[in-house]
């Protein structure tokens, strides 16, 4: 997953927000002046966002609910349509870099800043343990193998996107971050390839589904059509 499409038009007033509380300080920025670069009432900003903490995390509400869209809607195979899903979240930290530089250097300098970002990731690992839990065959048996799977793959998204975020100026750091999507996704893919045995197990019921082809005379019974598949079986 390289390529990407342009970043969210709703995220813009929230962007503008995060780097003015980068520029000016956490503390030194009133919610008039983040109001004032959001192009917004201080009343709208409420509305829409609540709070100076709030603003700093948006992007992640709409993108934690498109998450989760897009799981219920999936046809993949669940811990590949995982590894998708974190793609997803990374791939908007690379088309939105100075937000999310801006953003991870104000978490460095706020501790309630980094409180928040552990209870943002603990939301993604919940729903990618329950998209586990309701795709896996015998999920409750699975539980804590499941636990495990959703927490290695937000833990390893996050090691990814911090190295990325404390990567040089910008032309190397959007050629490192093409590397990197690419590396992440081969991470990804061999996590998935450690955990599916214990996930999905083995058996015939995960094996591909045989392929069976045999000609019949026009207008063969049902007993001559069961022989025939039961014949052209291996």
């Amino acid at each position: 997953m390289t390529s990407h499409p342009p970043s969210h038009h709703a995220d813009a007033p929230a962007a503008a927000a995060i780097g003015l509380l980068a520029r000016q300080g956490y503390d030194a920025t009133s919610v008039d002046d983040l109001a004032d670069a959001a192009g917004m009432s201080r009343s709208t900003f409420f509305r829409k966002f609540g709070s100076k903490e709030d603003v700093v995390f948006a992007d992640h509400e709409r993108i934690l609910r498109q998450v989760t869209d897009s799981l219920a809607e999936t046809m993949q195979e669940p811990l590949a349509a995982i590894g998708d899903a974190a793609l997803l979240v990374f791939n908007h930290h690379v088309r939105n870099r100075e937000t999310s530089r801006a953003r991870y250097e104000l978490m460095q300098a706020v501790p309630a800043l980094r409180d928040r970002e552990l209870v943002t990731s603990h939301r993604y690992e919940r729903a990618f343990l329950q998209h586990l839990l309701d795709k896996l065959p015998d999920a409750e048996h699975r539980e804590y193998k499941a636990v495990s799977f959703a927490a290695a793959v937000v833990a390893v998204h996050n090691a990814f996107l911090r190295r990325w975020l404390r990567s040089g100026p910008a032309q190397e750091a959007e050629t490192a971050a093409r590397d990197r999507s690419t590396a992440l996704a081969n991470e990804l893919q061999a996590l998935a390839e450690i955990f599916r045995p214990a996930l999905l197990g083995s058996g015939p019921a995960h094996e591909s589904p045989a392929v069976v082809v045999t000609v019949l005379a026009a207008g063969a019974d049902k007993e001559a059509i069961l022989q025939a598949v039961r014949d052209a079986l291996p």
